[in-house]
């Protein structure tokens, strides 16, 4: 157990000192995963594309990788028009899109709405960067816990 150790330390000691900047990695889906995965208490929507971001730390990763999710979801009328209804929105600043592969032409000129309860009833095991709505659209960027 001691021996493990010791190798683990020196392995440690030996990429510090490369000190090596982790590589960020994002890739670009548009299936459903993310929507059954945290957002299952939207109703009904046309599509969603969404990017997976992660640091990969190479050789030197100990423990699970926390992702970054980022894209938009496309509702359908009746959809938006219900969230629009059940929630209380504030108009917001526009955040400042981060996106490398979601094509952000498609967004739209907002104005861009929030809704803490809108997060809270949707969004319940990741952190919320922002989830703004657009009357049409919701744009997300969400990391997990």
């Amino acid at each position: 157990m001691l021996a493990a150790a010791c190798i683990f330390l020196s392995a440690c000691g030996r990429n510090g000192r490369k000190s090596k900047e982790p590589e960020q990695v994002v890739t670009l889906y548009n299936d459903t995963w993310i929507m059954d995965k945290y957002m299952n208490a939207l109703q009904d929507y046309d599509h969603v594309i969404y990017e997976q971001v992660y640091f990969d730390w190479g050789s030197r990763s100990i423990g699970p990788t926390e992702y970054r999710f980022r894209g938009v979801v496309y509702l359908t009328d009746a959809e938006a028009e219900r969230l629009w209804s059940e929630y209380e929105w504030e108009q917001t600043c526009v955040p400042e899109f981060e996106f490398e592969k979601v094509d952000m032409k498609s967004f739209g000129e907002g104005p861009w709405y929030l809704c803490k309860d809108f997060n809270s009833d949707n969004f319940k095991t990741v952190n919320v960067n922002y989830a703004v709505f657009d009357g049409e659209r919701l744009v997300f960027d969400i990391n997990q816990i």
